[in-house]
């Protein structure tokens, strides 16, 4: 049964427009002068009015005034009957085949389109991913290059605090050069006057055990301040280290996501590219299908001028001979 939409009328007017310009009446150019409906309902009515057009010009239209045979109108018209009933179950048949691949064409068109159109998406939204990856991967460059700078401004600071613990220590040698120039000079000097400078000898020796006490406890603190400052160098070059470690691991697993969004991208694109190959694959067998029913409406035509020709000549043996 024909479906709700395309009425009989609307298609025997667009079958009266074609025979008016000269074209073959077919479902594809009803179609296409319609502008809607689907190929089942314009090919069953186009069914309907051909089975009426061959009815108006059937049997009927054999001349009853003519002398026959007894029963050969009822043979004649039994012929024609079975001859057009077998045309068109057989055209049917090719109809409804055709029909069927028809819509198994469009709508592997159809998958084919949205597999495209999925795969178009997946591929922007994999871009726009790829982007962002590529974008952190610059962040964590750049935030790599500042660490550098960062410990490469540590390590200088810690250059110049050594250079200036050497000076400090330099500073303090110095100072015990001094003390041991001062301790022999005060030796010699006790050696002269040991006995007329008792006293003031007791008062240097207090002087410079003070002296010496007080540069014994510079050097102490110096050392302490070296040995604490080079305790936080060490915890501080620790702790860069690892942060450091961090950044290269961070950088690594970036790279290899990235890597996989390639391979990812590069699959998305072969099916893609399959999709594709199946879009053409179906509107080739589409364009074969509409071949295939000018073929058969090209034989159906043959076949009507057959019946025709038959008529013929079944009237012409049915008329009587003449005198000669």
């Amino acid at each position: 049964m024909a479906r709700n939409g395309i009425r009989y009328d609307d298609v025997c007017r667009a079958i009266d427009t074609l025979q008016q310009r000269g074209e073959t009446v077919s479902v594809q150019k009803i179609r296409e002068l319609l502008g809607t409906g689907s190929y089942t309902t314009i090919s069953d009515h186009l069914r309907e009015w051909r089975l009426r057009q061959s009815g108006d010009s059937s049997v009927q239209s054999i001349p009853r005034n003519l002398e026959r045979p007894e029963g050969l109108d009822t043979w004649v018209a039994d012929i024609w009957d079975k001859a057009q009933q077998a045309a068109y179950e057989k055209l049917a048949v090719y109809r409804k085949e055709a029909d069927e691949q028809i819509r198994e064409a469009d709508e592997i068109s159809h998958q084919a389109q949205r597999q495209s159109e999925n795969a178009e998406q997946r591929l922007q939204a994999l871009n726009d991913h790829m982007l962002r990856v590529q974008e952190r991967l610059e962040n964590k460059t750049t935030e790599a290059a500042h660490l550098q700078a960062e410990l490469q401004s540590v390590q200088s600071t810690q250059s110049q605090q050594q250079k200036r613990i050497l000076q400090l220590e330099q500073t303090c040698q110095r100072h015990q050069s001094s003390l041991e120039q001062a301790e022999k000079q005060h030796r010699e000097a006790v050696a002269k006057q040991h006995q007329a400078n008792q006293t003031k000898l007791a008062q240097e020796e207090k002087r410079h055990e003070s002296a010496e006490t007080r540069l014994m406890g510079l050097l102490e603190d110096a050392r302490q301040e070296r040995l604490k400052q080079e305790k936080q160098y060490e915890q501080r070059l620790a702790s860069l280290d690892q942060r450091c470690e961090r950044l290269q691991q961070d950088l690594s697993e970036q790279r290899r996501q990235y890597g996989q969004l390639q391979e990812s991208l590069r699959a998305d694109k072969v099916h893609m590219e399959q999709a594709e190959s199946g879009k053409r694959v179906s509107d080739d067998r589409v364009k074969s299908m509409q071949q295939e029913r000018q073929r058969l409406e090209s034989e159906l035509k043959n076949l009507r001028a057959a019946n025709r020709e038959l008529h013929d000549r079944l009237s012409r043996a049915a008329l009587p001979p003449t005198a000669s």
